[in-house]
């Protein structure tokens, strides 16, 4: 969830799409539109900790790596219901495309909206039916919905513009089949080695902790057995004792056995916080560990996944964020951005991205520093500053920093008058100031 909604960044980008870059012949968007476009994102990621996608989002993550699939539906306020396995149906393609879902939603009579609670055959508001939807996927922009109450049709079939508000998410899919396949499934044989070892382990400690205490039935002392049974911790008795004699103490004596099922238990963990994202326990135990080797330790993680963060971010963030981004143009919370506009997700490492394009500012103008002196005033007349620093600000959550160039010219004129009308002042006060001088110098009378 850490991966997928970063706290106080952006998991995403809202950037201009290539073909328009084309046709315009540019390799980069003005200054102007990458500021209004951060503007943007900033709106959307208000919006979304408004909504509180965080918990549906870990809510779908144990669904996921537990099960394998579940379903995400964005209601007409944005806000996502989830549907577990055994609440939706759907159907895929050969490639893994929804074509169509039903979910299954069992509740009370009372609990039915006003327009509905007259439809069921049992009126009792503690009665259970069951609201049934179908969303079919028609096309990249159209779909057909309808609804069903039991047997009580509530919304004949319509068909609706847009993208399908409802997705069945799978954690890896198999192709050719409907549902996925979940992360436990995966490593089902060590979870289930791990759980047996464990069991073991504790059968074995209790009996381990048990002392027997054997007393042969004819041992000489005088009622032996009883006089031991009811002794204090310390306490000396008169009677035989030992390995062989008639008194014979019993342990459990196995701790070879023990060891290597502790070391195998040991290794069971280690592989599960690999396959599981666990890095606590795998960072190197040193006083200093670099970010180098931190961030080489998630990219191996993440390989051994099979790019879960990638998988993830496509199928659950990037339609979200389509989503989100319709219904807010919808509701005029957003301004009109045009059909030129692509949504780039980055999540996990690909969040280090944004920090490339800082770093990439850094190093370009180290290298302007490093110009020879004779020639920096004629390199900075080359460079366009505000096509530099905008989308570095930007990419640092501080879009409105950098101004435009429109700005900055503005700015310039105004100091220019101000200047001016400086001077101006300066040459008409400057007679009154001189003959005030003379005045005071003359001597008086």
């Amino acid at each position: 969830m850490m991966a997928l909604l970063p706290p106080g960044d952006s998991s995403f980008n809202l950037e201009v799409s290539v073909e328009i870059l084309m046709q315009e012949g540019v390799m980069s968007a003005p200054p102007e539109i990458v500021k209004g476009l951060a503007q943007c994102e900033q709106l959307m990621n208000k919006k979304i900790e408004a909504l509180g996608w965080r918990r549906a989002t870990f809510i779908s993550l144990v669904h996921l790596i537990i099960n394998g699939n579940v379903a995400e539906f964005i209601q007409p306020d944005s806000r996502i219901k989830l549907f577990r396995l055994d609440q939706f149906v759907c159907v895929r393609d050969w490639s893994g495309t929804v074509l169509e879902i039903i979910t299954a939603e069992n509740m009370r009579v009372r609990a039915l909206p006003e327009n509905l609670r007259n439809l069921p055959e049992n009126k009792d508001d503690n009665a259970t039916v069951t609201l049934y939807t179908r969303f079919e996927r028609l096309s990249e922009n159209s779909y057909a919905v309808s609804q069903n109450l039991d047997q009580t049709v509530v919304t004949a079939r319509t068909v609706h513009d847009g993208l399908m508000p409802i997705n069945a998410l799978a954690w890896e899919l198999v192709p050719g089949e409907t549902y996925g396949r979940s992360h436990v499934e995966a490593n089902y044989s060590d979870l289930l080695g791990l759980d047996v070892t464990s069991q073991q382990l504790r059968e074995s400690g209790a009996v381990a902790a048990r002392n027997l205490i054997f007393v042969a039935p004819n041992a000489a002392g005088g009622n032996l057995r009883k006089r031991i049974a009811e002794a204090r911790n310390g306490a000396v008795l008169s009677g035989r004792g030992g390995q062989n004699g008639d008194v014979h103490p019993f342990q459990f004596n196995n701790s070879v056995q023990m060891q290597v099922m502790q070391a195998e238990k040991a290794d069971l963990i280690r592989q599960l916080s690999e396959a599981f994202l666990m890095t606590g326990g795998l960072r190197r135990d040193a006083e200093r560990v670099t970010a180098y080797e931190l961030q080489m330790l998630a990219q191996e993680i993440e390989a051994a996944l099979g790019g879960t963060y990638s998988l993830l971010g496509v199928e659950m963030q990037g339609w979200r964020m389509q989503k989100l981004l319709a219904q807010m143009k919808s509701r005029r919370e957003l301004p009109d951005l045009g059909e030129g506009v692509d949504i780039t997700i980055t999540t996990g490492l690909e969040a280090l991205g944004k920090d490339a394009k800082v770093k990439r500012v850094r190093n370009f103008f180290g290298l302007l520093n490093e110009t020879p002196q004779a020639f920096q005033e004629q390199a900075a007349q080359y460079v366009k500053y505000d096509t530099i620093l905008t989308p570095a600000a930007a990419a640092m959550g501080f879009p409105e920093s950098i101004r435009t160039q429109k700005e900055v010219q503005a700015e310039q004129e105004k100091a220019q008058q101000a200047a001016m009308q400086q001077a101006m002042v300066e040459k008409a006060t400057a007679p009154v100031a001189t003959a005030m001088a003379q005045g005071a110098a003359q001597p008086t009378a």
